[in-house]
């Protein structure tokens, strides 16, 4: 895999630049309709590990939106001279601000708020833009491409069954819309219907293949329990990204890095994390996915180095969880105390954090503070939502902590109906086949688990090791 030099992460968007000055109201809502049709993108996470989707952006479906190569938006204007993510922030508020009835420019700006949330993984930036996206809404309600692009920030803020409503809702107009087909099968995936979510990547590769549905498909291999398969595909993706996605190729490389981390091919897993912070070195999950391999590496110091530039960026559960763990290890407790400290704040801050990061801090709480009855009702809670592999996996995990090992049992055979089979589904199975007397059966699945590397965090592979060399299963 060549390890060149690469555009920057970026979303596949029009190279139009915003005209100064305000044209005839006629000529204005024409242009900007041609704008929302070229903007509205895919702004939902693609790479999935397990219970939570990574903190990435989905990749734009083509059609009419023409690739963008560039420098990051977020500090200044791109090669290409488009204006930078700020510049477009002042220039479609400034249109609101002169016609807050203006539908058209609410759109816009949702869109490039949106933008800018991709890029920092800012949950209070898809806030704000849904806002604008209801304001318009309500201006000239039922207006697909403002509707399609609601529905990729709700997949965002991980309202899964809003999304695949607003998908259906463009796509009963416009069966061929390949972002509302691709917002429909990420929803359908998230809401534990792979089969359907097959079905409809098959729609869109009839419409518009290329690597933005190779990734999709790496996602869905993932989750349904083919993990070399998933590697496979996103190599694919990055290999044909250059010519096709050049925008993207950063977020190709990183997925090439996660999928071979889920494989448990270390150094596949570096050189594409490696590959996306050369080009983004502020790319949040290509950090928390390289200080994984430097934790299972033995590199701690790499390791905490790289968990608290992601956490400085957004502070997340599952960075901050790992950044605690290795710090612990390493003979720091009070700096892990407060990492524990801040994943525990995190769940305090208010609904969206809850939603978006419930299965983090689900799991936090299963591995670090024990499991109350609270814990495995929020865990039933989110199956309920979500119901897919992983969220009867976190249920079968919080039945475990709590000795309830038949029905933490159930759970897993549920979970493995989807077809699932990742390192960290075997390693609770074989906990729980552990648990149940079944020492040798519990032990082949802790090795297989243990077996796939980097795969397991840190306290994972701990504990699969402390189960591993237990004198019995009894």
């Amino acid at each position: 895999m060549t390890q060149a030099t690469i555009s920057n992460l970026t979303p596949t968007v029009a190279a139009s630049r915003p005209r100064s000055g305000r044209p005839g109201r006629a000529v204005g809502i024409l242009a900007a309709a041609v704008l929302i049709s070229v903007l509205s993108y895919s702004v939902g996470p693609v790479v999935r590990r397990g219970d939570e989707v990574a903190t990435q952006p989905a990749l734009p479906v083509p059609g009419d939106v023409a690739p963008l190569a560039g420098g990051d938006t977020g500090v200044g204007p791109a090669v290409d001279g488009r204006l930078s993510i700020p510049d477009r922030l002042a220039f479609w508020a400034a249109r609101v601000e002169a016609a807050p009835d203006d539908f058209l420019s609410l759109t816009q700006l949702a869109l490039v708020r949106a933008e800018g949330a991709r890029l920092t993984a800012d949950l209070d930036g898809y806030q704000r833009a849904l806002v604008d996206i209801d304001h318009s809404l309500a201006i000239v309600p039922a207006y697909p491409p403002t509707i399609r692009v609601r529905g990729s920030i709700r997949y965002a803020l991980h309202d899964f069954a809003g999304a695949l409503t607003d998908a259906e809702t463009v796509l009963a107009a416009s069966p061929s819309d390949a972002t509302a087909l691709a917002v429909r099968g990420d929803a359908l995936l998230e809401l534990g219907r792979p089969a359907e979510a097959a079905m409809t990547y098959d729609r869109l590769d009839a419409i518009a293949p290329g690597p933005w549905l190779d990734v999709r498909r790496a996602r869905l291999a993932s989750a349904t329990g083919d993990a070399d398969g998933a590697l496979s595909q996103a190599r694919r993706a990055f290999a044909i990204a250059p010519s096709i996605d050049p925008g993207e190729v950063a977020f190709y490389a990183y997925a090439v890095g996660e999928y071979a981390r889920l494989a448990g091919d270390v150094d596949a897993a570096r050189a594409g994390f490696e590959t996306a912070l050369a080009e983004r070195p502020s790319d949040v999950a290509a950090l928390l996915g390289l200080a994984r391999i430097d934790a299972f590496e033995g590199r701690t110091a790499e390791a905490i180095a790289g968990l608290r530039a992601a956490s400085d960026i957004v502070p997340q559960p599952e960075a901050l969880a790992i950044l605690g763990d290795v710090l612990e290890a390493s003979g720091d407790p009070a700096a892990a105390r407060a990492a524990f400290e801040t994943v525990r704040f995190i769940g305090k801050l208010g609904s969206v954090q809850g939603a978006v990061y419930d299965r983090q801090l689900i799991r936090f709480e299963l591995d670090h503070g024990g499991a109350p009855a609270t814990t495995l009702a929020a865990a039933r809670a989110s199956l309920a939502d979500r119901p897919d592999s992983a969220g009867h996996d976190l249920v079968a995990w919080a039945l475990y902590r709590l000795g309830r090992f038949d029905e933490a049992a159930a759970e897993i055979e549920a979970a493995r109906g989807f077809g699932a089979n990742d390192a960290r589904l075997r390693f609770h199975d074989g906990a729980i086949a552990f648990a149940r007397g079944d020492g040798a059966g519990g032990i082949t699945l802790l090795q297989d688990a243990l077996a796939d590397g980097p795969a397991l965090d840190p306290a994972e592979r701990a504990e699969a090791l402390t189960l591993v060399l237990a004198p019995s299963g009894a």
